[in-house]
């Protein structure tokens, strides 16, 4: 039986971090990570825009976004109603960038493996078990069975949550998964490359949102994302956003190079993260923002946090894994808890609410008062600003609707 400090499951960027925090400090410890794929970065299923302070978080400067992973910086993002009603919100230099995760992936998993992590493709586990003092770990390689003993596990396995139900704890609900769909265009016309735009709608994206993320001034990435009940139907809503008007001149000639598809986390957190020598981060913790189903600066730095508590454990340090969720919970929780019900409120919305609440937060430039807000960390920036007396007054007609669709998100109707 093959041995190992710490394994690792799954060598997505929130798994690549959590092993290269464990060993940065000397790389002495053996970590192995076992992804289930033969290639790191691969299928994309993100559309790459993330948070400069958040990707900060990561141990990831300025420099190294500029010179190994190559990005487009976004200062700018239009929210579009239902009836065209733009608000703009400018958050200036240092906002936001769009990434080609390809290239993220691997640049992280280089990183752990620089730090002496061991990375193995086409490794699939499938069962997990405790035994005294610890894990052993069934993994399948081709037709050969493995079989690895570990005195830590880290779980990194995704949404889909098979090996966290198969421990006895809750993974992501099913029903609060997004189904999404995004095309990349080149050789696009009239674009702002500074600016993500959001367009809202039972036309375009039932119960979420389609999207406009610049690559460059001539690259553009579309997708949408829809409520669960609209799984087998992305690709229509797709192409109905593509026919949007203000969406359609600019990439009437444009030239269709990629597809990307897959589901986004808006559950948010699961009720416990951790066992016996073992935790749960990412994805399959519910580690995510369900406002806008970002994922990799949240999960990444709750990926940190767990590769650090395994060091100290493994260094002879008496605490648990539970402090991995007590400090993960203090850096996250409360935001991650209102934006999920900031999800329960949004999934159940009509055209005329969004335009009504697209239009009272132009009226009361919302831009300015969540600038202080931390772009992933947006949940308790908005219950404050939705709060204000002067905001109750002007949305106190959408009052009836708001508890409806809260009523509806909450009990999954």
């Amino acid at each position: 039986m093959n041995y190992c400090d710490l394994a690792i499951i799954g060598a997505g960027p929130v798994g690549s971090l959590a092993a290269w925090a464990s060993n940065k400090s000397s790389g002495d410890l053996s970590v192995k990570i076992f992804e289930k794929r033969p290639k790191i970065g691969t299928p994309v299923h993100c559309s790459g825009l993330m948070s400069i302070k958040g990707l900060q978080r990561l141990s990831l400067t300025s420099e190294t976004l500029k010179n190994n992973l190559g990005f487009n910086e976004i200062r700018r993002a239009k929210f579009v109603a239902p009836d065209h009603t733009c608000l703009e919100i400018n958050r200036g230099k240092n906002a936001m960038v769009v990434l080609n995760r390809e290239v993220f992936d691997r640049y992280l998993a280089n990183r752990a493996n620089q730090v002496g992590c061991e990375i193995n493709l086409n490794h699939l586990v499938d069962n997990l078990t405790y035994n005294q003092d610890h894990w052993k770990i069934s993994v399948k390689e081709g037709k050969e069975k493995i079989l690895i003993k570990t005195k830590i596990v880290i779980l990194s396995e995704g949404i889909n949550g098979t090996l966290t139900r198969s421990l006895g704890l809750k993974p992501p609900k099913k029903q609060w998964t997004i189904p999404a769909i995004q095309y990349e265009f080149e050789k696009a016309k009239n674009i702002e490359p500074d600016c993500v735009e959001l367009y809202f709608g039972e036309k375009y994206a039932p119960g979420f949102f389609a999207w406009a993320i610049p690559i460059s001034e001539s690259s553009i990435r579309l997708g949408v994302g829809v409520k669960r009940a609209y799984s087998g139907f992305t690709r229509r809503f797709l192409q109905n956003f593509l026919q949007h008007p203000l969406i359609q001149p600019r990439i009437k000639n444009a030239n269709l190079i990629k597809t990307y598809g897959g589901v986004i986390s808006a559950s948010g957190p699961i009720p416990r993260t951790y066992k016996k020598n073992l935790m749960i981060v990412g994805d399959a913790a519910g580690q995510t923002k369900a406002t806008t189903g970002g994922g990799v600066n949240v999960g990444g730095f709750c990926g940190i946090i767990a590769g650090s508590v395994a060091r100290k454990i493994l260094d002879g340090s008496p605490i648990t894994c539970k402090e991995y969720e007590k400090n993960w919970k203090s850096y996250f929780e409360p935001d991650l808890t209102l934006m999920k019900i900031f999800r329960r409120i949004m999934t159940p919305l009509s055209d005329n609410s969004w335009n009504d609440i697209i239009k009272i937060a132009k009226e009361t430039d919302i831009g300015e008062k969540l600038n202080n807000s931390e772009i992933d960390l947006h949940g308790v920036g908005l219950a404050k600003y939705s709060l204000q007396p002067n905001i109750l007054a002007k949305g106190f007609r959408l009052i009836p609707q708001m508890c409806l669709s809260a009523l509806k998100g909450f009990f999954g109707k």
